[in-house]
């Protein structure tokens, strides 16, 4: 859990996108042997003195002690030659300025300096999380929303795909629908001796197959007429010969 209240600040830097292309941050990096960590080094500077309007100064109890170069060698991390050369620089293009009682004043970082309170901060990343929805983009990176939609389009289908097996009385009402002379009983007593399968495959649905034993039932009739139809015809030819013969 986060000890902040709601008065807690939150403080960052605003560099714009062409800040390294600015005249005195391009000479500062010029400058040899090391002129990229002289601008590292004025970067730290300005995150170091965010909550204090861009004033660095030690407070060692009650009294407040301007820092030397080695202790801004300590503050940073850097080298001390290399915070010896960079401050020297920096006051020089006039990024830095030390005024009477020895404090550092960072002369351009109120055109960087960004603040806010620890609710308006929430605040602001809901709103960002919204527009992200609704732009589509999801904490991963980049499932839009129409992922999101297809995915539960696909969790219907798999509902709709679940087979949920027949009452007795669904199967008779059905088959009353259809006019069919199926017994409903022997239908599901059937399919439940073979798990409902058909084949191997899981039967999806049992009104399918009811008007599958409907053709099946037909055509074993028709079947069965065109045999009875031939052995009449069978009979009637002989009685005729033999009422030739005669």
């Amino acid at each position: 859990m986060s000890n902040y209240d709601k008065e807690t600040k939150f403080y960052w830097l605003q560099l714009k996108e062409d800040f390294f292309e600015d005249d005195a941050i391009e000479w500062l990096e010029e400058q040899k042997p090391n002129g990229r960590d002289y601008a590292y080094f004025y970067l730290k500077l300005c995150l170091k003195s965010l909550k204090s309007n861009g004033i660095l100064i030690r407070q060692v109890g009650n009294i407040l002690i301007p820092y030397d170069n080695q202790k801004l060698a300590e503050l940073t991390k850097m080298d001390f030659d290399t915070v010896t050369v960079a401050m020297e620089l920096l006051k020089q293009i006039g990024l830095v300025q030390i005024l009477e009682n020895g404090e550092i004043y960072m002369t351009q970082l109120e055109n960087l300096i960004g603040s806010t309170s620890k609710g308006a901060f929430k605040k602001q990343l809901q709103l960002a999380r919204r527009r992200e929805l609704e732009l589509g983009w999801n904490e991963g990176g980049k499932n839009s929303t129409k992922d999101k939609d297809k995915t539960k389009d696909k969790d219907k289908d798999k509902i709709k795909n679940i087979f949920i097996k027949p009452t007795l009385e669904e199967v008779e009402r059905y088959c009353f629908e259809r006019n069919n002379d199926i017994d409903p009983q022997s239908f599901i007593d059937f399919y439940e001796s073979k798990g409902w399968l058909i084949g191997k495959t899981k039967m999806k649905d049992w009104k399918a197959a009811i008007r599958t034993w409907e053709r099946n039932r037909t055509s074993s009739k028709s079947k069965k007429e065109t045999s009875e139809e031939r052995v009449a015809r069978v009979l009637k030819e002989l009685e005729e010969m033999e009422n030739n013969e005669c």
